[in-house]
């Protein structure tokens, strides 16, 4: 069990590196550096029965570029990952807001779907649709909004910063982590 945490903390603090180039880095980050508390209590959890996602918003794990339309590049953010948004594709909250979504690709192969929000507000609609489509995920720290699942294909995340008051969603296929672990160590 405490390995079981450990594993969840440090999943914590190295998947913001991931996709951490697409959030704006605000002078507050920089200056100040949180202290989290681990949740002893905190245990895995995966998806809600049935709710493990095969891709976002339609797009399937591993779905090639090159196939999608509309799609226009954002941002190549770290690790090699390319953002794009797709023209017309939007989240919506249970508010009726709509937010753009993200898609990240590795090598041209679709790897993340991705959310962000700016306010405190849009990121509680976030999280209850979040919790009402996958379930409550794992709480890893007793002080900070975050929470993880882990499915057999995919790993997601949802988390608040209280310092920007950024929030992120995003959902990961676990196969394309491989490759890409896969690929970084060949090329070591």
């Amino acid at each position: 069990m405490k390995r079981l945490i450990g594993i969840l903390i440090s999943f914590c603090f190295v998947m913001p590196m991931g996709c951490g180039g697409v959030l704006n880095n605000s002078p507050a980050q920089k200056s100040v550096v949180p202290v989290y508390l681990p949740n002893e209590n905190s245990r895995l959890v995966s998806f809600k029965p049935g709710s493990e996602p095969e891709g976002f918003n339609g797009i399937k794990w591993g779905t090639n570029l090159l196939t999608l339309e509309r799609m226009k590049r954002i941002e190549k953010g770290s690790k090699g990952i390319e953002f794009y948004l797709k023209k017309g594709d939007v989240f919506k909250f249970g508010n009726g807001k709509l937010i753009p979504i993200q898609y990240g690709f590795w090598r041209g192969k679709f790897y993340v779907g991705m959310v962000t929000t700016e306010s405190l507000s849009d990121w509680n609609a976030l999280k209850e649709v979040v919790f009402n489509k996958y379930g409550e995920g794992a709480k890893p720290f007793r002080n900070k909004e975050e929470y993880l699942w882990v499915g057999k294909n995919a790993l997601m995340a949802l988390r608040y910063d209280e310092i920007s008051k950024e929030g992120i969603f995003y959902i990961k296929s676990e196969s394309i982590s491989r490759q890409m672990e896969d690929y970084r160590a060949e090329v070591k």
